[in-house]
């Protein structure tokens, strides 16, 4: 081969090939990264409590990563000491050490830039010698508010524990008593002692004076909303084969605020029928029959039946602080000024006739694959929600009981109810059973 200037044409060629090489390979290296990257980074607490009141308390935090599908999802916790103090492990749990203000942080492990915080309140907690008369109080507390209250015997039937309200004020002047005491700062250890000594008597006190008997609660009146399985004023839409046992409706709203459904009018003009609902569709445009009048009458009613759960007198008040995992309660009204979470199965135990009422007046939401047991006879047509925000069921979760709902409810994928759904706006079923008691 010829010579160009010292380089032969075959070497020129291979140079010219490795080039060409290098190139495709950077491009396929760049084609080939496909990772996601993180934009933004919120900082959430459960029930979005921003406080820790009892002593040595926890709060869990979590993360939301933006967007959804994003490759790295990792994150780092950290918490800043303020005017108090607290840890914080990597599950996003902080745990209270000291009083006063800490800010909570997490940062993306992907984009360390991206981070967000949250400043936490903690009160009560006690790091002296007078922790012991702390903690005595705390279950004190508790104690009272698992305890019901009534005026007379004549108010209770032979179930669970209960006492007259003289028992109660009672206590209740023990346990501020002993509050008095541990306010005042430093104490030494006779006095702490003292104290704790006093409020144990008191509480000795007050369990021997507890009768058994569960309150008699009276049904919520539905009226003419008892009619129906599903009762919306917004719409009801479903995905996924979905299946109704009674009735459905919505009123003011029209027949095409019913989604999903298939739905076939009936020859009498005065309903719908469905292959996903086993009984009949009502909408307020639905003229023939009294049709729209009836809706009109029932929608009200299920206001009223709002009103009435949610004006009853409170057995229980901020009963486990809202979170009702894993426990077992009985017959009452039981009354949350926050959010309800059922995280793991709930057992409701009573006779069939007895009555439970929860009134909350933020959100209900129950966890992915969560049960609701009743044991004792109890039916579920005796269980009534009354619920001032939105209603969430989750995934596979078995749910039992009449909702009465200010705003949306809505039923994940596979759920179950075994009850009704009024709900002021929406109600949204993804594959969900629907059983109205008989």
């Amino acid at each position: 081969m010829k010579n160009f200037k010292g380089f032969t044409i075959s070497k020129i060629l291979t140079l010219v090939l490795s080039i060409g090489l290098l190139f495709a390979v950077m491009g396929c290296t760049k084609d080939e990264d496909n990772s996601i990257a993180v934009t933004a980074i919120s900082l959430q607490s459960a029930g979005d409590v921003t406080t820790i009141t009892t002593y040595a308390g926890t709060l869990q935090l979590s993360a939301t990563i933006a967007p959804t599908d994003a490759t790295n999802k990792l994150v780092t916790w950290s918490v800043t000491n303020g005017t108090g103090t607290a840890t914080i492990d990597q599950n996003g749990v902080l745990s209270a050490l000291t009083d006063g203000i800490v800010t909570a942080k997490v940062v993306s492990q992907s984009i360390p830039d991206l981070n967000a915080i949250l400043v936490i309140t903690i009160s009560n907690q006690i790091t002296t010698n007078a922790a012991p008369l702390a903690s005595a109080i705390s279950e004190a507390n508790l104690n009272l508010n698992e305890t019901m209250v009534g005026l007379t015997a004549d108010e209770f039937v032979s179930s669970i524990e209960w006492v007259v309200a003289i028992d109660r004020t009672t206590y209740v002047n023990a346990i501020t008593t002993a509050q008095a005491v541990l306010d005042q700062g430093t104490l030494t250890d006779t006095e702490v002692s003292d104290a704790v000594d006093a409020l144990a008597l008191a509480t000795l006190a007050f369990d021997a004076n507890k009768q058994y008997g569960t309150k008699v609660v009276l049904r919520v009146n539905l009226g003419t909303a008892e009619d129906f399985a599903i009762l919306s004023k917004t719409g009801i839409a479903t995905t996924g084969t979905t299946s109704i046992i009674g009735n459905i409706g919505v009123s003011p709203v029209s027949a095409t605020y019913i989604t999903g459904f298939g739905l076939t009018m009936d020859s009498s003009g005065e309903f719908s029928t469905s292959l996903l609902v086993t009984g009949q569709v009502f909408a307020a445009d639905y003229d023939a029959g009294g049709t729209p009048a009836y809706l009109t009458t029932a929608i009200a009613d299920v206001l009223i039946a709002y009103n009435d759960g949610a004006g009853r007198t409170a057995d229980y008040t901020e009963l486990h602080t809202g979170d009702l995992s894993g426990k077992t309660l009985t017959s009452g009204v039981y009354m949350w000024s926050n959010n309800v979470l059922i995280n793991t199965d709930l057992t409701l135990n009573g006779s069939s006739t007895e009555v439970f009422v929860f009134q909350i007046a933020g959100s209900l939401n129950m966890a992915a694959n969560v049960e609701i047991t009743l044991t004792g006879g109890l039916l579920a047509e005796n269980i009534f929600w009354v619920v001032a925000d939105t209603v969430a069921i989750g995934v596979g979760s078995d749910f039992q009981g009449i909702i009465l709902g200010m705003t949306n409810v809505s039923m994940s994928t596979g759920s179950t109810i075994t009850g009704m759904i009024y709900a002021q706006t929406s109600v949204s079923l993804d594959a969900t059973v629907v059983t109205k008691p008989e």
